[in-house]
């Protein structure tokens, strides 16, 4: 089922109505999950449940916050040729957090989900679920330390991983700094035969001055048989700078030496003049080769995406509240392919956001063109969203449809609506709900439901605040 949520950041190149599009794949490190099975979901529920009791029990002090958002979705696709195909999987994300454990600045933090299918399969099993962080934490009370043992996810650098392992970082007065982590990667591959890191380990330098400039430098190694057989072997350099008060610069690069090649390079510069003008503009490369690992990454189990393919990006993002309340946005993007397939595209977007009910809603209406060397790739989209939120409800409707230039499996257009309806039962409970559909070529017809419950819990037992 296609997603009916059209998120801003999003690849311009992505085309949401085609799943598995060469124009879908996007930057970054391939999926990682732990093995899923039939006694994980209700292990990770279990664990989850008992958190908030154990510290309460063992600890003099702590506070603690607990979040439980449970999912029911059914839907129906029927796909080109008839077939007709329902499923009703129930989804539960469950996180928890435990900080000022014994009245010291140490917590404990946890993140799982569960799934389970009560119709037709919706994925390789009847249930499935991650552990995707379960660690300690320590931060020093200055802020110039930080200590993390188990399970987390880990922004440093040129590293951006899941890690069973220990991550610690400490800045000088001086701002000078440095961090270390090491442990088993977590990672996981639909493609037969092939195999994980047995181990990652890294770190990043550093000098930083609050609010005007911060330049590191980060090296990576991952222990497996990855890009030519070898271990996979990453140094980064990074680069936030705060030239005058209205302009900003960012700078990233990262380079392969498994590969030896620039696997990923970003710079892009934010001039804000005034409270009411926002102006981005920057360019952007990365290789598949370079930053996938692709041995592990499904996407290239597919003859479609060609490993050596290097794509280069430059964007550009104009925001002017021009009243109160009323903001036009003016994007452009041109991506470039080495390779004729996909091949080149340009997309121009002009929209119109309106902010009311004291900012707590908004609509709004987006139009745009997506020029490109293969007549597959290229369409019209055109966008229209509103929110409501009267007291404890909150009703939203958003539509999307795209127009393409030639017909795709004998369609030339697709349409996407979802109307959602919220309500704040209790302080702590939320319940609400979505009805989707889709008319894509991919789709002929794709009906949805979802009914979401959020509880969020929290309490005290003597932590310092």
């Amino acid at each position: 089922m296609s997603k009916i949520i059209v998120d801003n950041n999003v690849d311009i190149w992505q085309n949401s109505f085609i799943p598995n599009s060469v124009l879908g794949v996007r930057m970054g490190r391939p999926t990682t999950v732990v093995t899923s099975g039939k006694r994980l979901l209700p292990a990770v529920v279990a664990i989850t449940l008992l958190l908030p009791l154990l510290f309460a029990g063992t600890s003099p002090a702590a506070d603690v916050a607990l979040s439980s958002k449970t999912y029911a979705l059914l839907y129906q696709r029927e796909l080109p040729g008839g077939e007709k195909n329902r499923y009703a999987p129930l989804y539960e994300y469950l996180s928890a957090d435990a900080a000022n454990l014994g009245g010291q600045p140490v917590a404990f933090h946890f993140y799982g989900w569960g799934r389970v299918d009560l119709a037709e399969e919706s994925g390789s099993e009847r249930t499935s679920g991650e552990i995707g962080s379960a660690y300690m934490e320590y931060l020093h009370p200055q802020g110039n330390a930080q200590a993390k043992l188990g399970r987390f996810f880990l922004t440093e650098g040129a590293a951006m991983e899941t890690l069973d392992g220990a991550f610690v970082k400490a800045t000088t007065p001086l701002g000078l700094g440095v961090s270390v982590y090491g442990g088993a990667p977590v990672e996981y591959s639909i493609l037969n035969g092939t195999k994980g890191g047995s181990a990652l380990y890294g770190g990043r330098v550093f000098f930083v001055q609050a609010g005007y400039v911060e330049i590191g430098a980060s090296y990576l190694r991952e222990n497996g048989t990855f890009q030519e057989g070898e271990d996979r072997e990453l140094y980064g350099g990074d680069l936030w700078l705060r030239v005058a008060p209205p302009v900003e610069l960012t700078a990233q690069a990262t380079y392969n030496r498994s590969v030896r090649e620039m696997a990923s390079q970003r710079y892009a510069v934010r001039i804000v003049p005034g409270a009411t003008f926002d102006v981005s503009a920057g360019y952007e490369s990365y290789t598949y080769k370079g930053l996938f690992q692709s041995t592990l990454h499904p996407a290239f189990a597919f003859p479609s995406v060609d490993n050596n393919d290097k794509v280069q990006t430059i964007f550009g993002i104009v925001d002017w509240a021009f009243v109160p309340g009323w903001t036009l946005e003016v994007a452009g993007k041109n991506i470039r392919h080495d390779k004729s397939d996909p091949g080149d595209a340009y997309r121009g977007e002009v929209g119109l956001r309106y902010t009311y009910n004291e900012k707590k809603d908004v609509a709004g209406f987006s139009a745009a063109f997506l020029a490109a060397d293969r007549d597959e790739n290229e369409y019209r989209e055109f966008r229209g969203f509103a929110t409501y939120s009267p007291s404890r409800i909150r009703l939203a409707l958003d539509a999307l449809t795209q127009q393409y230039k030639r017909e795709i499996f004998g369609k030339k257009n697709a349409y996407q609506v979802v109307a959602s309806a919220g309500y704040q039962v209790l302080a702590a409970l939320q319940l609400s709900g979505d009805l989707m559909y889709t008319q894509s070529p991919t789709y002929r017809k794709d009906y949805a439901g979802l009914l979401r419950a959020t509880v969020e819990l929290g309490t005290s037992t003597g932590g310092k605040k």
